[in-house]
């Protein structure tokens, strides 16, 4: 039986130091050792973690410290000596990641890293060398890839109802919030990579093939400053002839909807419902006959995926195959970002060094 794995946090102000802590800290064979806060202002980490979805969360350090059950260190060594941990969760401001990162592998920390997990390919490349050189396992966050309807979907395509996949659609609305340092080019990814990776990792994952072309096109409606849009619309070709458009819409005005995908292939169809009869989330798989509805089973992503790094790092196993999905949907939002600067297709598959 693995023994107890013990993990810390770095960093105050993300809304993963939250979720992950909530997680961590009620995981069977699990023991949250501590939360690096690396001393940010209490009315800075207050205002960063300001956001409707985090209402039930403490927004104070103590607060953090009693509901996940954990001591409170100043920077990530103190903490990584005091608990003597064997990982740590990055969950700091997006442009101090990689830093950070580095930091905790040098002392031979197992990683995992929310996304945007990198937002330039030659940080995500250094903190992957970093981490192949010391022996450690480096896992980047795809959490599309572990929420219910998603997995639903992949599993109707896997066995083959719809046939071969050849046009996908994949959106997401997202209410725009700003404040704390999200507000700050220097430290936010911008919302094109915050929440890119779900819908261009979503369009990846679906599509089963790699992609090999993006074209893009942005508008910035509500603010300036961030990198690089706030609303966006992408048209995605594969290397198996299947193509995608991905929409970004994301406003301060709009409330939070979540978005939604379909999926055509050569067989048959299919996209997120809802049930007539129970309103539950379901996939509806239209065919010839008729249409089959496939109920979304209920789960906990966050802990999902926690546990499947966990498991990596305590069993050996290879955390490649992970890194290089999270390279492949990294180098298509960037190609994406590109196109719409440049007003050209990017294409795609060499190593990126932007």
């Amino acid at each position: 039986m693995p023994k107890e794995f013990r993990v810390g946090l770095v960093g105050s102000v993300s809304s993963y130091t939250l979720h992950f802590g909530a997680e961590l800290s009620n995981m069977p064979g699990v023991r949250l050792m501590g939360l690096a806060h690396l001393d940010r202002d209490p009315e800075y980490i207050r205002s960063s973690l300001d956001l409707p979805w985090l209402t039930r969360y403490p927004k104070t350090l103590a607060g953090m410290a009693e509901a996940f059950r954990c001591p409170l260190y100043g920077e990530p060594e103190e903490m990584i000596d005091a608990g003597k941990l064997d990982g740590v969760c990055i969950t700091t401001e997006d442009a101090l990641r990689c830093h950070y990162a580095l930091r905790a592998i040098e002392m031979g920390m197992h990683l995992f890293m929310p996304k945007p997990w990198a937002h330039v390919r030659r940080q995500a490349d250094k903190m992957l060398d970093a981490a192949r050189a010391r022996g450690v396992k480096l896992v980047p966050q795809l959490p599309i890839r572990w929420r219910a309807p998603y997995v639903a979907a992949r599993k109707v395509i896997d066995e083959g109802l719809i046939g071969r996949p050849l046009s996908g659609h994949f959106s997401i609305d997202h209410h725009l919030t700003l404040g704390g340092w999200k507000s700050d080019p220097s430290l936010a990814a911008g919302p094109e990579f915050e929440l890119g990776f779900y819908t261009f990792d979503l369009a990846r994952w679906l599509m089963k093939g790699e992609a090999v072309r993006v074209w893009g096109e942005g508008v910035n409606l509500d603010h300036d400053g961030l990198p690089y849009i706030d609303n966006g619309k992408g048209i995605v070709d594969f290397e198996n002839g299947a193509i995608a458009s991905v929409d970004l819409r994301f406003s301060l005005r709009h409330p939070f909807t979540g978005g939604g995908f379909e999926v055509i292939g050569n067989e048959g169809a299919l996209t997120l419902g809802t049930d007539p009869a129970t309103g539950k989330q379901i996939i509806a798989v239209y065919k010839g006959a008729g249409v089959e509805r496939r109920a979304v089973t209920d789960g906990n992503a966050v802990r999902a995926e926690l546990g499947n790094w966990i498991d990596i790092c305590q069993n050996d196993r290879d955390a490649t195959p992970w890194q290089e999905e999270g390279l492949k949907t990294l180098d298509l939002i960037s190609g994406f970002v590109e196109s719409c600067k440049s007003g050209a297709p990017v294409r795609l598959g060499a190593a990126r060094t932007a």
